[in-house]
């Protein structure tokens, strides 16, 4: 807790100093006073927001801090004042307890699962070094403490930040995957402190008594500065330091991968963790209806005061109007003070609060909440947003915005793995100015395998090692890309690929001219750069720990033994039965191999096999062991270990092609460390580069670049690729002077246009020769930039760009991104639905634009309107002549009488930093206002967040962002409403979203339906609520006339008081979750309803004051109607009451049921189990109740008012004309004036007339028909019930599928 406090204060520690625990006597507790990590937290967690002890105070305190409720707390005192009490004071007590209760037992329930879950993780289990028995020891992760040594193994994770010391791997690497932290599923490789010298016998964790100094605490995952000090003291002023950054650190929830095993010393631990620090709950948002809901209890609270001051003046009025306080009847006052008009006026102004209070719907915010959680649910289980292959479906993040779904105006989205699939394909590549296209072959060039290119024609450039592994066929190929057709040019050049080809030494052509020998060199570098430069991770054998979980290290050659035994076991029980029949078909691709073979697991010579060679001899084609998904193709055999399969781990989608195609091609990449990496070259075999340096990519500069040297000759190379106008403005000023050269860079960007307007990514690949003198002082200044604590990204951003000078161009490449299923369908039905759609992507124009025709986000019909300025002027211009242009062509289309034109805008990156000013930001969306869709390329970050914020900001929209990547999550933040699609670039997006979705198509679902649906079931849900409460008021203000002002209830207050919480209350909450004006096949077929969200049309400003004038008419006709009856019956104030309660409560349920569009059996059962509840309720608390309302007593009201006929006609005549101009208003709604709404729902209920009259006219028309078989049938409509097809008059007919619920559950 020190370092905790020591955050907050300006003068405390910057930096956090740990010493190892091991070096200190472990008789000295980790919060002894002498030990020096004695202020830092434990790794014990605790996300629980309250004890036995603190739940019941800090939760209603919390409860509290809301205004409603500090409201009824209020107003339950005052009724504590004999003076001014208007109810019992238990029964005031009723409702405000239930909501308390509610909230809290909610709030208690979600605590306790957070318990759980700290004390699961708290005591999961991990080894700890233990100095005093010198060896690891198993321990929990509640016992780590910051420096502490952890001993992890693969697939293992990560208990705490964790400083990586020690790993498996020779080089010292490791690799992490941090999905339970970011999301990102592919691996990050993680890096050994190197420099700290261990002595003779190497590395051991006792050895390690170094101190480390680092950042305090904080939540940036992607940085960390710190030392260690190389001094065995503990001092920090002696002794060389050696830097550590986020490549040294292992963080907490993190997962080991691709290591045996690693070690680490503990920097941060428990809620000091990275992972702790950035964990947060759902975002709570307001949503646009809850806002206007807010608004139109301000409406309620004037109501409530009017009323209350209303009352209070007639009060004294009334009172004042008598001369003698002795002929004041009823009223016998304590004193001369009471018979002040003025005094009693202030006195019964604070009781009318108290009968009043419900004006403000109390039970409004908790069923608000709880209707939400129920759409919340149906949403999630929609199994029409469940996608198989990912085995997910919709996930809710934000709990409280489901209605906003239903009203968005502006969409905003990425387009790389969100309007696309996110699995590139490597489709062209353009080499010293020279076009390779990959066309796809005919069908009938399809090799027996499925591929265009059967791997036996590769045979020759795989290498032996990777040629034998499984990702080369089969199940788990990885690889190769099988469906890329070779290109003959760079087959050719590529076969002769070795080192002395590279280095400009011909091998087939003793007298070849210099172009053609640079150009086979270009072709080959051009290959060798996309094999090696980027970041993927080779991963080729199984990872096992020797030492076991307790900390005991076992004998290797023993656990060997064991493994070599079970994979022959497992082989055996793969072999075919001697006596089976064996197939004449050989296994595929072994007509022009080797000879039968199975390339088995190595097996320990200490094995007991004394018939080895039988083995291979039984083995042949009907053996399961190689199956077409598991077989040997061109000779190659599928090894039986299935650990052993080589695959290929890679941070981008894009690296991954790129290395595919490579490998493809014969040069494969093998291996990769800190300092060296393996290729294949197809001439040559096996290649070591040393691996100098590698500048990684980052959103400034766009490239990313490695710096190798070359085995043969020592020259040292600079490789870059990146995004084409990053890599061309860098390159060589001779490419500006050699007018062969320079047409050769006019060619590639040709074909990078090409690409670009099919829709392809594009990368640009060079390289330099690097000056060694020139290098070395550069990286002097890179290592500078790298150990700095104070602005390390700037300076190695700067350091980069300083090397990537005076480029040589290689090429180009172009992958393919293809577009998801229905995404054109998707984005039409949007743009009915009256949404624009902006997509927001760092993409090249041309390749942004061919991606919207294609996704019909522009049509043939749009004028479409291209910005590109140099400067802000320039675009200032730009944008006023097509506002200037729009407008003329607008008043011709209305003067000729022609259809207006639609527009849509494409705006580059740069155009965009111009626009985005805030001098030119008005102008700018008064241009886009007038587009139907926007195209912003060559966006960043930062640039798609800012455009969010001004659409929200100034045109007052509801906005929406959809991404999938990182660089979405600033415009995902920014929107009203923000959703993460789960794709191939992790889970970042999703993590910082409200709503999570697998695929683009899934938002017709999420907005066109649910949204819609959300939207209108919780407007009508509010407007009832509201309803609900004004009636009750009213209904106590009428009687206010007959009671002189005085207080007084005709209403068991015990009822006035359980009307909302109990008799009234299911069937809005049953309603608001369940209830469909129309079906979600008729929503998707007529996008044009969700219109009605937008517009605000089924909850306006006007809706509080519909409600409150039926609720004030109704009122009138259940106390008047009552009040005429009874005006010469000798009945008391009670039999009055109970009499109109009764047809109060029957005409609230029957109004709620006449504002129902759809009912289904819980509608229906809510809607009798409430009202025969209240009047049970009645019967038995006027039976053996006692009463709160003193002096009277409602004993046996109930029952005795029952049976006089005169009750049940009231109730029923007040009922019907109280509900009879809803009723003919609803009628006159579906008739005269039917809004799009009714009209669907009457075509729905038309066409559902004409399938059952269909249905019913042949079933009448039955007649005998003979099957094939020969069977008789007794009727002309059967139905296979294998199939589900039914037969009409001896034929075939399709059965009527419905689109399924949405509201279905797994």
């Amino acid at each position: 807790m020190g370092n905790f406090c020591g955050r907050g204060n300006r003068s405390g520690p910057k930096t956090r100093t740990v010493v190892p625990n091991h070096t200190l006597d472990p008789s000295v507790q980790h919060r002894a006073k002498n030990h020096p990590n004695k202020d830092y937290r434990g790794n014990r967690i605790k996300t629980t927001k309250y004890t036995l002890l603190t739940f019941f105070p800090k939760n209603i305190f919390e409860q509290f801090h809301r205004f409603a409720n500090l409201y009824f707390i209020l107003v339950v005192a005052l009724n504590w004042v004999p003076q001014i009490q208007a109810f019992g004071k238990e029964i005031a007590m009723v409702p405000v307890i239930f909501v308390l209760a509610v909230t809290c037992v909610k709030d208690a329930f979600e605590d306790f699962r957070r318990y759980k879950s700290d004390q699961k993780i708290n005591h999961s289990h991990c080894r700890l070094f233990k100095s005093d028995e010198n060896r690891y020891v198993k321990g929990e992760w509640q016992d780590i403490h910051v420096g502490d040594f952890v001993h992890l193994s693969c697939n293992e994770i990560i208990p705490a930040d964790i400083v990586l010391v020690k790993s498996s791997d020779s080089s010292g690497i490791c690799h992490i995957e941090t999905c339970n932290l970011d999301g990102e599923t592919n691996l990050k490789q993680r890096q050994a402190v190197f420099g700290i010298d261990y002595g003779k016998d190497g590395y051991t964790a006792k050895k390690f008594n170094f101190t480390l100094e680092c950042d305090l605490p904080n939540s940036e995952i992607y940085k960390f500065r710190g030392y260690i000090y190389t001094s065995p003291k503990h001092s920090i002023n002696q002794g060389e330091k050696i830097s550590l950054n986020k490549d040294n650190l292992l963080l907490r929830g993190c997962t080991v991968r691709n290591t045996d095993y690693v070690e680490g010393i503990v920097v941060y631990a428990g809620h000091d963790t990275k992972a702790m620090l950035n964990n947060r709950n759902p975002r709570y948002k307001r949503s646009k209806l809850e806002r206007h809901i807010n608004r139109d209890v301000v409406w309620c609270v004037i109501l409530l005061l009017f009323l209350c001051f209303f009352c209070a003046i007639a009060s004294g009025i009334w009172l004042g109007g008598y001369s003698d306080r002795h002929l004041v009847p009823f009223i016998p006052y304590e004193s001369d003070e009471w018979y002040n008009p003025y005094f009693q006026a202030f006195v019964v102004f604070f009781t009318y609060i108290i009968i009043y209070q419900t004006v403000i719907p109390l039970a409004l915010y908790v069923a608000v909440e709880l209707v939400k959680l129920g759409q919340v649910y149906f949403i999630n289980n929609d199994l029409r947003m469940y996608y198989a292959p990912m085995d997910k479906r919709v996930e809710c993040r934000a709990l409280n915005i489901t209605e906003d779904l239903g009203q968005v105006e502006y969409i905003f989205s990425d387009k790389t793995g969100t309007l696309t699939e996110n699995q590139m394909e490597f489709k062209s590549c353009t080499i010293n100015g020279k076009d390779y296209p990959h066309a796809p072959e005919p069908e009938d060039d399809m090799s027996e395998t499925g591929s265009r290119f059967s791997l036996a024609s590769r045979s020759s450039t795989v290498p032996p090692s990777l040629a034998s592994s499984a990702p080369f066929h089969g199940e788990g190929y990885h690889l190769v890309l099988e469906n890329l057709s070779l290109e003959p040019d760079l087959q050719r050049e590529l076969s002769k690929m070795c080192m002395r080809s590279l280095n400009s030494v011909d091998l087939s052509l003793p007298d070849a001219p210099p172009v053609k020998l640079e150009n086979t060199k270009n072709i080959q570098e051009f290959f060798l750069l996309m094999a090696i430069c980027n970041t993927v991770v080779v991963s080729t054998h199984a990872h096992e720990d020797l030492m076991d979980e307790s900390g005991i290290v076992h004998d290797p050659h023993q656990q060997k033994n064991e493994r070599d035994k079970q994979k022959l076991n497992d082989f055996y029980k793969k072999l075919p039965d001697p006596t089976s029949k064996k197939s004449n078909l050989s296994p595929l691709g072994q007509e022009n191999s080797h000879p039968k073979s199975l390339a088995l697991p190595p097996i320990s010579a200490t094995a007991d096999f004394q018939n080895r060679d039988l083995l291979y001899n039984r083995y042949d084609s009907s053996s399961p062991a190689l199956t077409p998904s598991e077989g040997s193709i061109a000779g190659s055999s599928f090894m039986s270990d299935m650990s052993q399969r080589t695959q290929y781990e890679a941070e981008s989608p894009d690296e991954l092609a790129l290395v595919k195609a490579s490998s493809t091609y014969g040069c494969c990449l093998l291996k990769r460390s800190p300092d060296k990496v393996t290729v294949w070259l197809p001439a040559e075999g096996e290649v070591e580069f040393e691996m100098l340096d590698v500048l990684t990519f980052d959103s400034t500069r766009k490239r990313m670049s490695v710096i190798v040297r070359n085995p043969t000759n020592g020259e040292i190379i600079l490789y870059t690729k990146g995004a084409d106008s990053q890599v061309l403005s860098v390159l060589h000023k001779k490419y500006k002077q050699d007018p062969a050269l320079k047409d050769m860079v006019r060619r590639t960007e040709d074909h990078i246009l090409g690409y670009a307007v099919r829709g392809l990514r594009t990368l640009c690949m060079a390289k330099k020769v690097l000056d060694l003198d020139y290098y070395k002082n550069w990286r002097v200044r890179f290592k500078e930039a790298d150990a700095s604590l104070e602005n390390r990204d700037e300076l190695l951003i700067d350091v980069a760009c300083e090397i990537e000078q005076d480029l040589d161009l290689l090429g180009a490449t172009g992958i393919e991104d293809k577009l998801q299923d229905e995404v054109p369908e998707t984005i039409s039905k949007l743009r009915r639905a009256g949404i624009k759609v902006w997509v927001l992507t760092g993409d090249k124009q041309e390749t942004a634009i061919q991606i919207a025709y294609s996704s019909q986000l522009f049509d043939t019909n749009m004028h479409i309107m291209v910005l590109n300025g140099k400067d802000k002027e320039t675009t200032k211009d730009l944008l006023e002549e097509h506002i200037t242009q729009i407008n003329r062509n607008k008043e011709t289309s209305q003067r000729d009488g022609k259809p207006k034109k639609e527009y849509a805008l494409v705006i580059d990156g740069h155009t965009m930093a111009f626009a985005l000013d805030k001098s030119l930001e008005e102008t700018f969306l008064k241009l886009t206002v007038r587009c139907k869709s926007v195209v912003c390329c060559r966006s960043t970050p930062i640039q798609k967040g800012m455009v969010v914020k001004l659409v929200r900001d100034h045109l007052k929209k509801l906005t929406l962002a959809i991404g999938d990547g990182a660089n979405d999550v600033s415009m995902i933040h920014v929107a009203d409403i923000g959703i993460g699609v789960a794709g191939q670039e992790g889970m970042q997006a999703v993590m910082a979203s409200d709503f999570a979705i697998c695929r683009f198509r899934h938002l017709q679902d999420l907005l066109l339906v649910h949204g819609h649906w959300c939207y209108s079931r919780l407007a009508r849900f509010s407007s009832i609520m509201f309803y609900k409460s004004l009636i009750l008021i009213f209904a106590l203000y009428w009687y206010q006339f007959d009671s002189a002002f005085s207080g007084s209830l005709q209403f068991d207050s015990l009822f006035t008081m359980l009307k909302h919480v109990l008799f009234t209350a299911l069937p809005p909450i049953v309603n608001g979750v369940m209830d469909k004006d129309v079906s979600a096949e008729t929503l998707l077929n007529k996008p044009e309803l969700y219109r009605f969200g937008p517009q605000d049309k089924l909850y306006t400003r006007t809706s509080f004051f519909m409600a409150m004038l039926d609720a004030l008419y109704q009122s009138v006709i259940l106390y008047y109607v009552c009040y005429l009856a009874y005006l010469y019956e000798p009945v008391g104030v009670w039999e009055f009451g109970t009499t109109s309660f009764t047809a109060l409560i029957l005409t609230c349920l029957l109004t709620i049921a006449i504002d129902t569009e759809s009912w289904v059996w819980p509608q229906w059962l809510t809607t009798v189990v409430s009202f025969l509840f209240f009047w049970f309720f009645a019967i038995l608390s006027n039976a053996v109740w006692f009463t709160f309302d003193h002096p009277a007593n409602p004993y046996w009201v109930m029952i005795h008012t029952m049976t006089k006929p005169i009750h049940t006609l009231v109730v029923l005549l007040s009922t019907v004309l109280a509900l009879l101009p809803r009723f003919v208003i609803r009628i006159l709604q579906r008739t005269i004036r039917p809004d799009d709404i009714v009209i669907a729902q009457l075509e729905e209920k038309e066409v559902e007339s004409k399938q059952d009259d269909m249905e019913l006219q042949e079933n009448d028309n039955n007649t005998e028909i003979t099957t094939v078989d020969g069977s008789l049938q007794g009727s002309t409509s059967h139905r296979n019930h294998d199939t589900g097809i039914k037969f009409r008059n001896g034929k075939l007919s399709k059965p009527r599928h419905s689109i399924p619920s949405n509201d279905s559950i797994t």
